[in-house]
């Protein structure tokens, strides 16, 4: 709590639904952070009935509204040949 109190992170677990659902247990062992002003935007569900591969549940939610898009490059997808040539051809033009 103290660490968090230093942060701009909340805590939005709330209820007590349990995420870990073994054979030998049933707990709420997961806190789910966000940051401060996110929670506006956080449109959380119900946990799902049945765990899939995992003795931990999903845990579902949504965002309200538009999330900025980055476009990156990936270089493995690169022709390097073709990139080459074309770089060389704005260079000197």
């Amino acid at each position: 709590m103290e660490f968090l109190n230093t942060t701009k992170l909340e805590i939005l677990n709330k209820g007590n639904d349990p995420t870990l659902c073994s054979a030998r247990r049933i707990q709420v062992i997961d806190i789910t952070l966000e940051t401060f002003g996110l929670l506006e935007s956080l449109r959380t569900g119900k946990f799902p009935l049945n765990v899939l591969l995992s003795d931990h549940r999903h845990i579902p939610f949504n965002l309200a509204g538009s999330v900025p898009v980055r476009l990156i490059r990936n270089t493995r997808g690169t022709i390097w040949d073709s990139f080459r040539e074309e770089l060389k051809g704005r260079l000197v033009g």
